[in-house]
């Protein structure tokens, strides 16, 4: 309970920056400020406990582990922030309709079946404002992550080749989410895609601060190299 929020707390080595990283470059990608934000599998509520109340003033986190939501509850919940355990988005009573300036799936999809790929997206347009940004991460497959899954579930505890079974590429991503979201051209446009966890994981093993210099000195919507390891794609609601 809490694992990977520790780890990216730590701020020493590939790990912690790897997740640390991951948070903070779409909090650098964010365009306003207030409004109301839906993280969807929050885990243990890491990433909305980065965001201040002046960039979103509610913040909801839900996810289907309960552990998870109540470690995240006890540490980041507060007047602003709150965290809920759901099994069914159709059962999601405390999320009403057209209520969110931005909802976030931060390395989900790969865990899904197309089918609950659909669903989530079509969730995710049902409760986002006309206007409403999607912001989306997953493992970039043309890059050294198809390497480094095969080096974890080899020399790891953890098997992703048993996790992760919707793969995603830079240059396949629009034309899957295509053919796996009915109606997805009318339902979202692509404001911006761009890759991230490219060099700057593999500095903080001697220098966290410094890579996170490095990473910060371009904005994700002016970083076009397409190799990174991990997708990150911003989606509007028409």
């Amino acid at each position: 309970m809490g694992y990977y929020d520790k780890i990216a707390s730590n701020k020493k080595g590939v790990r912690s920056f790897w997740h640390y990283h991951k948070f903070k470059r779409i909090i650098d990608g964010f365009d306003g400020q207030g409004g109301a934000i839906l993280d969807i599998g929050c885990f243990a509520g890491t990433f909305l406990g980065m965001i201040p109340e002046n960039i979103f003033s509610k913040q909801i986190g839900i996810d289907i582990l309960e552990e998870q939501v109540k470690y995240a509850s006890q540490k980041y919940g507060n007047s602003y922030r709150n965290f809920y355990h759901y099994q069914d988005f159709n059962k999601t009573e405390c999320i009403a309709d057209n209520a969110f300036d931005c909802i976030t799936v931060i390395e989900v999809i790969e865990h899904l079946s197309a089918s609950e790929i659909e669903a989530l997206f079509l969730f995710a347009h049902q409760k986002l404002k006309p206007g409403g940004k999607l912001i989306v991460t997953t493992p970039n497959y043309a890059s050294a992550w198809p390497v480094i899954e095969l080096l974890l579930n080899k020399f790891s505890d953890v098997k992703y080749e048993e996790q992760h079974i919707s793969h995603f590429n830079y240059f396949n991503v629009r034309v899957k989410l295509d053919k796996t979201v009915a109606n997805f051209n009318k339902k979202f446009s692509l404001q911006y895609k761009t890759t991230t966890h490219m060099l700057t994981p593999y500095v903080a093993v001697f220098y966290f601060r410094i890579a996170e210099k490095i990473a910060s000195t371009i904005t994700p919507k002016k970083w076009k190299i397409p190799f990174g390891s991990l997708l990150l794609l911003q989606l509007e609601k028409k």
